[in-house]
């Protein structure tokens, strides 16, 4: 009853709106959007075109009914209450989650707001994306658990999971790595590695990124690059590396998720290997560095400065041992991090003493004033800090910390924490990536 047997729309009016489209993504979402709109429309005695609905709507927008005058307005949160209640996808056989008949819906909205009849609709009466986002969060791994994905899989699933935590790409860009493109980096590390008489290192190469057209630094892992040359090996040569589409490679990782039976704390698709990237990077490497490590815009200055010194070398490097899957990653790995951790506790006390040297120059008072404006300007409300159940002010006057070191260590939790989230939210957390 379901299953969507109907040709597309090919009407003017559905055809004008969707040769509108910026991106062909866009277009392909759209044009599968609009054939749901058409089979409820039909369902529901309805036009079943685009032009027919347009013809339609111009009609009742002259009536000084509101209910003719506002049909379509009004139908528009119907069909979001059926997306989400009566249909049932073809795929899972369930109704739409809210963010995907958000989605749906949006599509209509836009068809009637590109021909100027804008849909409107009151504000309670649809969620807002904001509410939603903030419903639906991507889960967050970490390295023990993608361990346990990756004991769960085969050739492929294992070569998709190691690029995957290496890369940090959103799905678009991951799905188009050109499979010439790895091969020759690997060559190249190869043949560089015997010209210069040592082992071989990462791979590195550079990609546009097709969301925001920004080069991305990569970086391969020397775990995943022998998974590389295996999976290499034994698939038949394609133009993409891994000739998938991208529900495909969601359910790559859903897949290894049921196997590896985790406990799940939020949706589970391929971007959430770009989040536990971030989410590691962060307070370890510079946001530039970042940036230029995940395709976001960085000033050319600040580019050519990293390049200069090889930055996103160095960084990936330091992480290497962090996100391996197989507990190892070559000869003095371990010896490597303990170097690297050791360099970490040495600038903690640098900026310890620095924090001691501020004490002594700086009178307490103006340092509290100081630090409750900080807060003010990364909208924490300090009447809310305490550490374990105690308050950090004088109840009379908030004004004065009982302990200004406990205030910069909570302050510090909490601007750490609105850091991290503003970068994942740069980077597409909680959305649809379109």
């Amino acid at each position: 009853m379901n299953k969507i047997n109907m040709n597309d729309d090919n009407s003017k009016a559905t055809l004008d709106w969707l040769d509108s489209c910026k991106s062909n993504k866009t277009k392909r979402d759209y044009r599968k959007f609009w054939r749901v709109w058409i089979r409820y429309s039909s369902e529901k005695d309805l036009p079943n075109s685009g032009t027919a609905q347009l013809e339609d709507m111009k009609q009742r927008r002259l009536s000084t009914d509101n209910t003719i005058k506002y049909f379509y307005d009004n139908e528009a949160v119907k069909y979001f209450k059926w997306l989400t209640t009566e249909y049932k996808s073809e795929k899972t056989q369930k109704p739409m989650g809210e963010s995907s008949a958000l989605s749906y819906t949006t599509a209509v909205r836009s068809f009637f707001k590109y021909h100027r009849y804008s849909l409107e609709i009151q504000k309670d009466k649809l969620p807002t994306t904001e509410k939603i986002r903030q419903q639906i969060e991507d889960h967050a791994f970490d390295i023990y658990q993608l361990r346990q994905l990756f004991a769960q899989g085969d050739l492929k699933e294992r070569t998709i999971l190691s690029c995957g935590k290496d890369l940090w790409l959103r799905a678009g860009d991951f799905l188009k790595l050109p499979r010439e493109k790895i091969e020759l980096a690997i060559k190249r590390e190869d043949e560089t590695s015997v010209a210069e008489k040592r082992e071989t290192d990462i791979v590195e190469f550079e990609l546009i990124t097709a969301k925001e057209g920004e080069p991305a630094s990569c970086h391969l892992s020397k775990e995943t690059v022998e998974l590389l040359r295996e999976y290499l090996k034994t698939t038949p040569q394609n133009e993409f590396l891994f000739g998938l589409g991208e529900d495909a490679l969601n359910d790559v990782i859903k897949r290894l998720s049921e196997k590896a039976k985790i406990t799940v704390t939020g949706r589970i698709r391929f971007h959430c290997l770009r989040k536990f990237g971030i989410t590691l990077m962060h307070g370890k490497i510079t946001e530039p560095v970042m940036k230029y490590m995940t395709g976001k815009h960085i000033s050319k200055d600040l580019k050519t400065y990293i390049q200069a010194n090889r930055e996103t070398y160095k960084a990936f490097k330091m992480l290497e041992p962090l996100i391996s899957l197989t507990k190892g990653n070559g000869n003095g790995a371990s010896s490597n991090l303990a170097k690297q951790l050791d360099e970490l506790k040495k600038e903690t006390f640098k900026r310890i003493l620095f924090q001691k040297l501020l004490e002594k120059v700086i009178p307490k008072e103006t340092m509290a004033k100081a630090l409750l404006e900080l807060a003010k300007e990364y909208d924490i409300d300090v009447k809310k800090l305490d550490v374990e159940g105690k308050m950090l002010f004088v109840t009379e006057d908030i004004t004065t910390p009982i302990d200004t070191n406990s205030l910069i260590d909570k302050l510090a939790e909490k601007i750490e924490q609105k850091e991290l989230a503003r970068i994942l939210a740069e980077n597409g957390n909680n959305n649809n990536n379109r």
